[in-house]
């Protein structure tokens, strides 16, 4: 039987492919099922859940034809005694065989056809295979089947042209530039020995042992962690007795673990603890002067350091702002678009969804099924709470195609290449002509082009040409943006590394609107190794007793 529109196989996965392949030209053209080329008697009913129920009928004249076709195909496939290949009569066959074996392989050739036959003059793209509803043949009678067949339904859309999105202000706060820099210099700090006691923010280095009953929790050698106001987990209430003693200082006390602790079986439990202060060190932060910028970077002065980082934060905003601009503009599309979303629409989204988790929790060494467990979930119990963004990205890409359709955008073989090659230069696949794909691949890839080019097409028309924030809008008037590809353009361009930085973002640490940072601009990850860098945390500095120590003292307290 006919198997539908879609490519299925794995091979076929793109990154960030789209939910279905849909061809809009001829979208069941497949080589070798033969074609009925009379007209066909059939009827076309579209049923409230985008599906379409087609019956259609047959002349006997052509279930003779096609079980004529089956015998000379069957001939040639067995070996009948006494006769040469194919050469074999019919009825030799049928008492071989059975005379209803060659109607009914004839009658199976004959639905396929006439399906795709169908399927193609009422302009219908089948999301799934059929079910078809194929009864007894008998003899001399015409035959009529029924098939029934999820198909994607027309999107009309409102009057796009007529969406306006705001104009975002950008402005750079000196506050957010002095907090920014505040943070480099915390990055920046230097540890000096206390002559004091300890104080809360200082950082001590102890040996530790926590005691619960005569259970032994934890035992801990030149741990070194910061001092906080407030701890949670198993450790809560221990700085407080620490603060006040000095290097040397030994000290025993008790708390109590927290009555929400994870571990029931030791929350509300009285801890008790024997410790002693092997250092004390003081937080010494640096000048904001031109020392530490020279420091931190290729700067001369703290004042270049200053707009290294307005820089910085405009092009945050910015990035930010585009895509509250596209976030807009798309909420307004749908809003407009009416459509009747088919239920295969919404799972194959769903299975899209479900990978970009998985790619993005092996990120982390998490596997999806860790992350259900932890979440107490079932796959089913996830996929039910995404259901409704699965469904309103399947509405948000039909209507984006719609708008393609509208505006007349096609991708050619030049931007399909282009797309690859900016795969290839971010890591993500290895170097592969357009040619090497299969028609799935490009198909998803020239799909996602396409609504890519729709979405800067919608921006351009909400904005009224202005571009979007950080650009540089340029002059459109006399522009045919019927099929016109934009070829050149800088926006298209970056709308294009864009689309493929999403495609993998997850795999190749990119994100697709992110804007470009300043090489030398510093952040607060960058400009200097953080506390947890300089300093090895409790669970690296000595393993524990017991699974329970989540929640060792380390210097992010």
């Amino acid at each position: 039987m006919y198997r539908g529109s879609r490519e299925k196989s794995t091979d076929e996965q793109w990154p960030g492919s789209a939910i279905i392949v849909w061809y809009s030209d001829h979208p069941l053209n497949i080589a070798g099922v033969r074609r009925v080329e009379a007209p066909l008697k059939v009827t076309v009913e579209r049923t409230p859940a985008s599906e379409a129920v087609l019956n259609v009928e047959l002349e006997w004249a052509e279930l003779e034809a096609a079980s004529n076709k089956a015998y000379q195909r069957l001939a040639k496939k067995y070996n009948v005694p006494g006769f040469r290949p194919g050469r074999a009569p019919r009825s030799t066959l049928e008492r071989m065989l059975g005379k209803d074996a060659i109607y009914h392989e004839g009658l199976e050739d004959l639905i396929d056809s006439s399906y795709q036959q169908a399927i193609i003059e009422n302009a219908l793209t089948p999301l799934a295979q059929p079910t078809v509803d194929a009864p007894e043949i008998e003899i001399g009678q015409p035959y009529t089947f029924v098939a029934r067949v999820p198909v994607l339904a027309p999107v009309t859309i409102g009057d796009y042209k007529a969406i306006r999105v705001a104009e975002p202000e950008i402005e750079i706060d000196e506050a957010e530039v002095q907090q920014t820099l505040d943070r480099i210099q915390q990055d920046q700090v230097a540890w000096q020995p206390a002559d004091r006691p300890a104080q809360i923010g200082d950082k001590v280095t102890v040996d530790l042992t926590l005691m619960v009953g005569d259970r032994q929790i934890s035992k801990l050698h030149d741990n070194e962690y910061e001092l906080a106001e407030e701890r949670h987990g198993i450790f809560s209430g221990m700085d407080a007795h620490i603060v006040g003693l000095s290097e040397g200082d030994h000290a025993e006390f008790t708390t109590t673990i927290p009555e929400d602790y994870a571990n029931a079986e030791l929350a509300g439990k009285e801890a008790s603890y024997d410790v002693t202060v092997k250092a004390v060190k003081y937080r010494e932060l640096p000048a904001l002067d031109d020392e530490l910028a020279k420091s931190i970077g290729d700067y001369s002065t703290i004042e270049e350091v200053r707009e290294a980082i307005r820089q910085q934060l405009r092009q945050q905003k910015e990035s930010e702002a585009r895509r509250a601009q596209r976030d807009e503009a798309l909420k307004a599309l749908t809003e407009i678009t009416t459509v009747d979303i088919n239920p295969v629409l919404v799972e194959e989204e769903q299975d899209v969804m479900v990978r970009e988790m998985r790619r993005s929790l092996e990120q982390s060494r998490i596997s999806f099924e860790q992350y259900l467990g932890a979440m107490g979930k079932t796959e089913e119990e996830y996929r039910a709470e995404i259901a409704d963004e699965a469904r309103e990205r399947v509405k948000r890409d039909l209507a984006l195609n719609a708008v393609a359709d509208a505006e007349g955008i096609s991708i050619g073989t030049t931007d399909v290449q282009s797309w690859l090659d900016l795969l290839a230069a971010i890591g993500a696949n290895k170097k592969m002509r357009a040619g090497q794909l299969s028609r799935g691949q490009r198909a998803n890839i020239e799909n996602r082009l396409r609504r890519d080019q729709a979405m800067s097409r919608l921006i351009e028309i909400a904005t009224e040409g202005r571009g979007e924030p950080g650009t540089h809008p340029h002059d459109h008037e006399g522009h045919d943006h019927e099929g016109h590809d934009h070829e050149g353009h800088d926006h298209e361009d970056a709308e294009r590394n864009a689309s493929a930085a999403a495609a993998v973002g997850e795999a190749a640490g990119a994100v697709a609107d992110a804007a470009p940072s300043v090489s030398a601009a510093p952040t607060v990850e960058a400009a200097a190794p953080t506390a947890e860098a300089a300093a090895p945390t409790a669970e690296a500095a000595a393993p524990t007793a017991q699974a329970d120590q989540a929640e060792v003292p380390n210097s992010k307290a």
